[in-house]
C-alpha cells in the first residue's frame, strides 16, 4: 500500500530539515515524501536540496497551507498514492506514526473511513483542539476529551491537517481542499465534507505527532492581524455551511474576535475584523 506524506512549507527551513528528518526515519517507511514549497526563500532550496529522494513541488506563488495541501494531495494522487499523511512544516512525527497508522488500516478499509488522525502534542501536553465533535445544531466544536486518548481508535468528526492520513478514494470522492480559505479551517470544512458524504475520520491516539507550536503563536496571544482575518472568515463560512442552528449562535465567534480586535486598541484591527465579517458571507463552499 502507497502511503505518501505531504508536507506544507513556507519558509522555515530548519523546521522543515527537522520534519524531514523525523519522515525518513519512520519505523515503516514512507513510500514518498512530497514537499509543497509554497514561493519560500531560497534558504529552503538550500535545505531541500540535501533531501535527494524528497519530490519537490515549487509553486511561484504562496497559496496558503489550504492551497498547498490541494496541489500535494493532487500531485500524490496522480503518482499512485494510496494513502496520503498531511503534515505542516513544524510537525515532527514520532518515529512509529506510520507504523500505528498501518496497524489500523486493515479495520479501516473494512469500513467506509475516509482518514486517520493521530495525537497532536503541543508543549508537553496532548492538544485536545485538533481533534473534536461538531454539532449541527448548536455549532458546537467540542473535544475529545483526554480521558479517551487510551483507545485504540474513536470516530471524530473534525480533525486539523496535523498528522491526517487521507484515503485517495475519499479525496477522489468529495475532492480537493478549498484553496480559496488561505489558512485556517480548511481542515475543518474538509472534514465536515469527508463526513456529510458518508466519510468516517478515526481518531488513532497511539499515533503521535510533536506541533512545535509556542504559546506565543495562539490567536489570543498576538496582534489582530490577517491571520485572525482568514480565522474569523473561514470558521463563520464553514458553521453556516455545515451548522443547521439559528445564526444568533454565530455571535459567540464574532465576540470573542472582536474582544481580541479591540485589546489591541487599534483602528486597523477592527476593520480587519470587521472585513472578515463581511466577507464570510460571500465565501462559496
Amino acid at each position: 500500500m502507497n502511503i505518501t506524506a505531504i508536507v506544507v512549507t513556507h519558509n522555515r527551513a530548519q523546521l522543515l530539515e527537522d520534519v524531514l528528518r523525523a519522515l525518513l526515519s519512520q519505523t515503516s517507511a514512507l513510500q514518498s515524501i512530497v514537499v509543497v514549497d509554497n514561493a519560500s526563500s531560497p534558504e529552503t532550496a538550500q535545505v531541500l536540496q540535501r533531501f535527494k529522494s524528497v519530490y519537490v513541488l515549487r509553486l511561484e506563488k504562496n497559496i496558503g497551507g489550504a492551497g498547498g495541501f490541494a496541489a500535494g494531495i493532487e500531485r500524490a494522487i496522480m503518482h499512485g498514492a494510496d494513502w496520503m499523511l498531511l503534515l505542516d512544516d513544524d510537525a515532527i512525527a514520532q518515529p512509529n506514526l506510520v507504523e500505528c497508522f498501518r496497524d489500523v488500516l486493515p479495520a479501516a478499509l473494512e469500513q467506509r473511513v475516509g482518514a486517520l488522525c493521530s495525537s497532536v502534542v503541543e508543549l508537553g501536553h496532548v492538544a485536545l483542539m485538533h481533534r473534536r465533535m461538531f454539532n449541527p445544531k448548536t455549532l458546537r466544536e467540542s473535544v475529545i476529551p483526554r480521558k479517551l486518548y487510551y483507545k485504540v481508535r474513536m470516530q471524530v468528526d473534525i480533525a486539523s491537517f496535523v498528522g491526517f492520513l487521507l484515503s485517495a478514494q475519499a479525496a477522489r470522492d468529495v475532492g480537493l481542499p478549498n484553496a480559496s480559505f488561505f489558512l485556517a479551517y480548511d481542515d475543518t470544512e474538509y472534514s465536515l465534507r469527508l463526513g456529510r458524504s458518508g466519510w468516517f475520520i478515526w481518531l488513532v491516539p497511539s499515533a503521535v505527532v510533536d506541533h512545535l507550536r509556542s504559546s506565543n503563536r495562539r490567536l489570543r496571544n498576538s496582534l489582530y492581524t490577517t491571520k485572525h482575518y482568514f480565522h474569523l472568515r473561514n470558521q463563520l463560512a464553514v458553521l453556516r455551511h455545515y451548522g443547521t442552528a439559528p445564526g444568533w449562535r454565530l455571535w459567540l465567534p464574532i465576540m470573542l474576535h472582536g474582544f481580541i480586535a479591540a485589546k489591541d486598541f487599534r483602528l486597523s484591527s477592527l476593520c480587519t475584523w470587521l472585513k472578515a465579517l463581511r466577507d464570510s458571507r460571500g465565501m462559496r463552499l
